[in-house]
């Protein structure tokens, strides 16, 4: 059977326009091309398929004149959709061949390994762009108004305030944006965000450029145990301390609470000891991670490569890319340089697919100028969802103001949140600005002179 006729034949015999709408020119061998744009102009301009008699007169082309007598004669019971499932596989199939063989072709002898790999994973890339893989959409009466209670489920909050919470949640497809000058708190509050996930039960994957594994770690641990972050990197902590930090870590592993039942148990309270023990001889649990993957170099072909390997096993509800101005699209430098804005849109507009081909809400911080603006470039906030500007106030007021500027499904809405500098926790209570402290604190004495 010739798929391609009896894809067309099917397409007009029972005027399946949805199935035609999902059909490429590409798909089809050449000879079927201008077949298909006569069919597509057909539609178009008649909002109905041609019959074959329309076809045959139509057409004065004869080679493409004997195709339709072809397809008309040929019988099919297959559904459109199956067949058309079929040839864009075979397209697919054969865009994959063909770019392997210019990869091959063309490739630089002695590439490093990392690069062939970036290559590899850039070819698929190029590959899906050729490709509609979006899913058909359903029609108006099978689509209900409530999302399954399975997709509920998945919804987010940023918890780093209650009150916020309650009233803007962000769906496992949404790109969060994080805006805020240099040492305003933008890393902060993604290690806020991904320790709140990983709280809440599910696994938080944070890629970092500038910061390195460890680090991050110390932050989350200190977010989550109290203990100052200071404290923790240089070690010199309590013996209470030692025991909450061992606690975080425990809880992390497999059968780890045994292993931390017997530190307690143990009365040397070795730490070093009991930290080898858990790690050489547990297994991290497969369902609730914090994973970090530190990349001074980091690409997107890199962080695809990494989410194939890690989403599905183990549960991830968020995705943290820190940050996304020092993000690139592959390992062949920008024309523009470091700070490229074609290249930055681009990569805002891939972490949004990613959002929704991974089915996690991602949350990138970006660099904002003196006026407020993202650096180098405003079109970065296109892709987003939902993005906002940190106001980070003196230590002295412990607290920070997240200002939206931007909210997709939702009313945008500002906030503070409670701030503590020493275990870097945000929130998740409401705080008043030193702006707004001072404004309470002078309507009070102006209330005691009225009296």
């Amino acid at each position: 059977m010739n798929i391609s006729s009896a894809l067309i034949k099917q397409c007009i015999s029972l005027r399946d326009f949805e199935t035609w709408t999902y059909l490429r020119k590409e798909y089809l061998p050449s000879e079927y091309h201008l077949l298909y744009e006569h069919i597509d102009k057909h539609c178009e301009n008649y909002h109905d398929f041609p019959s074959f008699d329309d076809l045959k007169l139509g057409i004065r082309h004869a080679a493409t004149r004997d195709k339709v007598f072809a397809v008309e004669a040929i019988e099919v019971d297959i559904d459109p959709n199956t067949l058309l499932e079929y040839l864009k596989n075979e397209y697919t199939q054969k865009e994959i061949l063909n770019s392997l063989d210019n990869y091959l072709d063309n490739s630089v002898l002695f590439a490093s390994a990392q690069e062939s790999i970036e290559e590899l994973h850039q070819i698929v890339l190029d590959v899906e762009d050729k490709v509609d893989l979006e899913i058909p959409q359903e029609s108006m009466q099978r689509i209900s108004l409530l999302a399954p209670k399975e997709e509920r489920d998945k919804l987010m909050g940023l918890g780093l305030n209650f009150e916020y919470d309650t009233d803007i949640m962000f769906s496992p497809k949404d790109l969060v944006l994080i805006g805020g000058k240099r040492g305003q708190g933008k890393s902060i509050t993604c290690a806020n965000i991904a320790n709140n996930v990983y709280q809440s039960g599910r696994s938080a994957i944070y890629f970092t450029i500038e910061m390195d594994s460890r680090s991050i770690l110390q932050r989350c641990c200190a977010i989550a145990t109290g203990i100052p972050q200071a404290r923790i990197t240089s070690g010199n902590l309590t013996n209470l301390e030692f025991e909450r930090m061992a606690q975080w870590q425990a809880a992390r592993f497999v059968n780890g609470q045994e292993r931390y039942k017997e530190y307690l148990e143990s009365t040397k309270r070795d730490y070093s000891d009991f930290h080898h023990k858990l790690t050489s001889e547990h297994e991290l649990l497969p369902t609730q991670q914090l994973d970090v993957v530190y990349d001074p170099s980091l690409t997107l072909a890199k962080i695809r490569a990494e989410l194939d390997k890690k989403v599905g096993r183990i549960n991830a509800g968020v995705i943290i890319v820190d940050y996304i101005n020092q993000v690139k699209r592959s390992h062949i430098p920008a024309r523009g340089g470091q700070y490229d804005w074609t290249e930055q849109i681009e990569v805002s507009k891939a972490l949004k697919s990613m959002a929704q081909e991974y089915d996690c809400t991602v949350v990138s911080p970006y660099q904002i100028d003196a006026t407020g603006e993202a650096r180098f470039a405003k079109g970065i906030l296109d892709a987003a969802d939902a993005a906002y500007t940190l106001e980070t106030w003196d230590q002295e007021g412990e607290c920070i103001t997240f200002n939206c500027t931007k909210m997709r499904s939702a009313h945008m809405k500002n906030f503070t949140s409670t701030m503590d500098w020493e275990t870097l926790k945000i929130g998740p209570d409401t705080a008043l600005t030193p702006k707004e402290r001072d404004a309470a604190a002078e309507k009070s004495d102006e209330d005691i002179h009225d009296l």
